[in-house]
């Protein structure tokens, strides 16, 4: 088990905030963001309706989300604006700075990979967590399924909605208004909903 995760690690090494050809820097901002939210949400709400089966480091890990994660998406989130309106290399830098916040929340979510491959030299999270979620959809008996079911359930729960997220976002332009706006309110749900209170 330990040798495949491994070699899925290994295998999914594109960068988290790097734009791909022929992709702006905004445009693979707003994927992060948009992928990551997704994530760490659906996390949260999963730890919040299943708290009383949830091993303690997944309440533990829902506790840090819970309270690093608003901070941390509406500062990349107002960075990513900044650059939006004034596309310099610094503010490319400091954009880049709160994506890889962004990105070590997000890794910290991934409790169901061990600690062994779960970490490595590299700031690649939501990439490999986009692609997990991509593999997922074939399940074989030596893949990661054969965790503890309450870990299955978790990663299930959270690669469907990446991979749905994923889909929405797939985009050569800039969000228009109105996506701003939807995500102005999903981020604002960070704040509101029932299961993001500490």
């Amino acid at each position: 088990m330990k040798q495949i995760l491994a070699a899925l690690t290994l295998c999914l090494l594109t960068a988290c905030a790097t734009p791909r050809q022929g992709q702006t820097v905004e445009i693979r901002a707003e994927q992060v963001l948009a992928v990551s939210l997704s994530a760490l949400d659906s996390f949260v709400a999963f730890e919040h309706r299943r708290r009383a089966e949830v091993p303690p480091l997944v309440r533990d890990v829902a506790a840090r989300v819970r309270l690093n994660a608003p901070k941390a998406m509406d500062s990349a989130n107002a960075l990513r604006l900044a650059y939006k309106g004034n596309r310099t290399a610094q503010n490319e830098a400091s954009l880049f700075t709160a994506l890889a916040v962004v990105d070590s929340l997000v890794g910290e979510i991934r409790v169901w990979v061990p600690a062994t491959s779960a970490s490595g030299p590299d700031n690649r999270v939501v990439d490999r967590l986009i692609q997990e979620a991509q593999a997922s959809k074939t399940v074989t008996a030596q893949s990661w399924t054969v965790l503890v079911p309450v870990f299955i359930d978790l990663a299930k729960e959270i690669y469907l909605v990446v991979n749905r997220t994923r889909e929405a976002v797939k985009q050569d332009a800039e969000w228009s208004l109105a996506e701003e706006a939807d995500f102005a309110v999903k981020l604002a749900g960070l704040k509101t909903a029932p299961h993001w209170r500490l």
